[in-house]
């Protein structure tokens, strides 16, 4: 979660030479290529346990959980404010928490369900301080609204690939999964006009070495450690802990970006540490 939250203010500091669908597609696309050699290896030895339908619904995730998210993030954050786009994109554990006991049959416990509510609590107040921005017109309820859709395709990501990954591991999932939503990202780049002008742009070794930071360490590595997750605990505790994401934002953005949060943004980091505990200690069941 720290690498993940590492995404925003080193994002924030890049975007200011291209723009964040051109940034996407780049973190992804160097995120496959640091995994590739290992994904070869542990593609030759697990190939003959892969069926045509693990191929198509570890793509299906990959659109659900590279492309489409970061789409709906884009557009989202675009008609609507970078905080609410911060606080709702990482509501997923709630949608976990509902979508995963009537997708995969994964019980939720008091516990659980006290720690997320916990959890959002306390991200809202990381994110915004404690002042609640209102004044809501049609555009930002869309866009809203498709800062929802982003929660949701990530949600069901993490849900499509819990079986898989007990199975064959979380190498190959991941990597097809990304692979398949790279791919589509890039397509929409190049429909989007300022793809090249964009790259032109990014020639600095600076911009070189974050871009490298984005795909590799704020992008490769998380997305396999948390799919590693996944095949040890419950995919709704595993989901519990981006509520930590926003807290190591803020806390990079403090230590690089020289930004002073209110004395409400570390309440709320002590809440979201709480709420993970919640989520946690739940009772342990048989594994599936």
């Amino acid at each position: 979660m720290f690498a993940w939250g590492s995404l925003y203010p080193v994002s924030k500091y890049i975007m200011t030479e291209a723009s964040p669908l051109t940034i996407s597609f780049l973190r992804y696309l160097f995120g496959i290529a640091a995994i590739t050699p290992l994904f070869i290896i542990d593609f030759v030895k697990n190939r003959n346990q892969l069926s045509a339908n693990d191929y198509l619904s570890f793509s299906a995730a990959g659109v659900l959980g590279v492309s489409l998210f970061a789409l709906l993030l884009f557009f989202g954050i675009k008609l609507s404010t970078a905080s609410n786009g911060s606080i709702i994109a990482n509501t997923q554990p709630i949608f976990t928490a509902v979508l995963a006991p009537i997708i995969i049959k994964e019980a939720i416990t008091k516990s659980q369900i006290t720690g997320i509510a916990a959890g959002l609590a306390g991200m809202i107040l990381v994110i915004t301080g404690g002042h609640l921005s209102g004044g809501g017109n049609s555009a930002m309820l869309l866009g809203n609204l498709l800062l929802c859709g982003a929660a949701l395709s990530m949600s069901v990501y993490s849900i499509i690939l819990k079986k898989p990954i007990r199975r064959i591991g979380s190498l190959i999932p991941t990597y097809i999964s990304m692979l398949a939503g790279t791919i589509l990202l890039f397509i929409v780049n190049i429909f989007s006009g300022s793809f090249f002008s964009d790259l032109r742009m990014l020639t600095k070794p600076s911009d070189i070495l974050l871009i490298l930071y984005l795909g590799c360490a704020a992008t490769a590595l998380p997305y396999l450690l948390f799919n590693n997750a996944l095949k040890h605990i419950d995919v709704i505790k595993a989901t519990g802990f981006k509520f930590l994401i926003p807290v190591s934002g803020v806390s990079l953005s403090i230590i690089f970006l020289s930004e002073r949060p209110e004395f409400a943004v570390y309440a709320g980091i002590i809440i979201v540490i709480l709420s993970v505990f919640l989520i946690q200690r739940s009772p342990k069941r048989d594994s599936d």
